[in-house]
């Protein structure tokens, strides 16, 4: 299958992009300019949240696992009429783009990249089949880069003209940054949005502006020759804090203790806490958290599951600490959660 960006919402063409259809309007956003996609298939999560700010500005947040969604983990994109800037931070899971006539681009796990394509560029992406992925995708038209950050051509310096200049490039340039614990911290607020209607987008693109402001701005102290990518962990401990991510994310009742995850994942405790929120913003126990709740917030939206049977599904003894729980992540009770579900 082979996409526009404008294609991803409309919801026919959503659906059968992502193999589920987008939530029903004014569950999460209040008409189709912002699309909530989710799915487990085999016991695989996927979660797409996309958002249109402006007609030159479009936002992509995801994560899952790729096999189960073949035209996600493999597609085609033809850019349309007119350059657009791709800013990709990718938290988790490697991606590979084969563009035509023009060399690949391969983009590892850990890393922020931003690419100028011009006009009628067609894109080949695959991402890794067995890694679970986590990124998020910034697309604005160069005049949006500057509405966005309220500068003007003549104030950006020479070696970003790319992201500015409003004339057309023949071949698609790009360059790479580090990725930045705020920015890991970003995605996963957009991700794990407790918001719906007018808050949630203000919430996104909030997030979304300071995402592009810290790459803007590494961009800036950025040598003007330098394009390498570069990342504080390595290889072997980005993919075993990869690995406990989805462990914590399968034990639900009881996490364990930091210690049993680090020997089940191959590291150091230390490793695996400081690993741990240089991947994905936050502590390990902060995640198990949220993920425990989040899971609480689509059972009470979804199913007609009992409140108190659900507190101890979720491992806690008293329905009282798992309302207070809840609360303070939502800001709204369970049996409240369950009335506006």
């Amino acid at each position: 299958m082979e996409f526009s960006n404008d294609m991803l919402f409309d919801r026919a063409m959503a659906e059968a992009f992502y193999g589920s259809a987008p939530e029903r309007a004014g569950r999460f956003y209040d008409d189709d300019r912002g699309l909530v996609v989710r799915s487990d298939i085999d016991g695989n999560p996927f979660h797409q949240d996309l958002i249109q700010f402006d007609p030159d500005a479009f936002a992509f947040t995801g994560s899952g696992t790729p096999r189960p969604l073949p035209l996600v983990g493999h597609h085609n994109q033809t850019i349309e009429s007119g350059d657009w800037l791709h800013f990709c931070l990718r938290l988790g899971g490697r991606g590979l783009e084969s563009i035509s006539n023009f060399a690949d681009i391969d983009q590892p796990s850990r890393s922020c990249i931003v690419t100028r394509y011009p006009a009628g560029a067609r894109i080949e992406r695959i991402s890794s089949p067995v890694d679970g992925w986590r990124t998020a995708c910034l697309w604005l038209r160069p005049a949006a880069v500057l509405r966005f950050l309220e500068t003007t051509v003549s104030r950006v310096p020479e070696h970003l003209s790319l992201l500015v200049d409003p004339g057309h490039i023949d071949t698609p340039t790009h360059f790479s940054l580090p990725l930045d614990g705020r920015m890991v911290l970003a995605v996963n607020q957009v991700l794990d949005c407790p918001f719906t209607g007018g808050t949630r987008r203000a919430f996104v693109r909030s997030r979304y502006l300071e995402i592009l402001a810290l790459i803007y701005q590494a961009a800036v102290e950025m040598p003007a020759e330098t394009a390498g990518l570069s990342a504080s962990l390595t290889p072997r401990t980005a993919e075993a804090v990869a690995r406990a991510a989805t462990l914590v994310a399968s034990r639900l009742d009881c996490m364990g203790s930091l210690d049993e995850i680090a020997r089940e994942v191959g590291i150091s405790r230390t490793r695996l806490t400081h690993g741990f929120r240089a991947l994905m913003g936050t502590s390990v126990e902060v995640y198990w958290q949220q993920c425990r709740m989040n899971h609480a917030r689509d059972r009470l939206c979804e199913e007609r599951v009992a409140i108190s049977e659900l507190a101890q599904q979720l491992g806690y003894a008293e329905l009282a600490s798992f309302s207070r729980a809840f609360s303070r992540a939502f800001g709204i009770s369970p049996s409240r959660m369950r009335s506006k579900g």
